[in-house]
């Protein structure tokens, strides 16, 4: 009997439980049009302690993004860090194929796309903040290992593609094959190499000159 009981799977806690809950209705709803009492609500749990554990709604939706995106992150900065301390012949290829890694790893493309799609459907003056919260150290970081690659490349320069890249990324991640191609895992990695071909293309090409008008 106890050996059964041990094994029997460890219940979420009251936080999993909001963040869960949370993630939900704010995929399903938006963040204006979903209140803490509904997430409490649905998830079975005291109002008082979503406050508690996240302080606010925007708090929340912080906790919610940041659940999703750190492991991604910490993955990526683990990885450039082995790779720019060991590789002497550093590429854009390479440094690429580290940002988009964790992709290709696991099954991000089915937790990932709902909270990425509300995040870039809110207003900025909500989202911006998370956004640079999430991300400044992971773009400063990937820029300098492609400015060491593309000296060439000014930083002001290079800030605007990696940016670029970044929003085709979202793009993937939202409509992971092209219209007419029904979507799937196969279909996500395939397009993860297409896209790290387009974005060397555009990384490696030569600044442009005076705007011809």
């Amino acid at each position: 009997m106890n050996k059964h009981a041990a094994q029997l799977p460890t219940p979420p806690s009251t936080r999993d439980k909001i963040l869960d809950t949370a993630e939900l209705l704010f995929i399903e709803r938006g963040f204006a049009a979903t209140s803490l009492r509904a997430i409490a609500d649905q998830a079975g749990v005291n109002l008082a302690a979503t406050h508690y554990h996240f302080g606010s709604k925007k708090g929340l939706l912080a906790a919610v993004f940041h659940r999703r995106i750190a492991p991604i992150n910490e993955q990526r900065l683990s990885e450039l860090k082995r790779l720019t301390d060991s590789d002497a012949n550093l590429s854009t290829r390479k440094i690429l194929e580290v940002f988009f890694k964790p992709f290709m790893q696991r099954d991000l493309y089915v937790a990932i796309p709902g909270i990425i799609g509300r995040i870039y459907g809110e207003p900025d003056t909500l989202t911006k903040p998370l956004l640079e919260s999430e991300f400044s150290g992971v773009a400063s970081a990937f820029q300098a290992a492609l400015g060491s690659v593309l000296p060439d490349v000014s930083a002001a320069e290079l800030k605007w593609r990696v940016h670029f890249m970044v929003g085709s990324l979202v793009h993937l991640l939202r409509l992971n094959s092209p219209l007419g191609v029904p979507p799937s895992k196969s279909s996500f990695l395939e397009g993860l190499e297409h896209l790290i071909n387009f974005s060397i293309a555009g990384l490696e090409q030569a600044s442009g000159g005076a705007h011809n008008d």
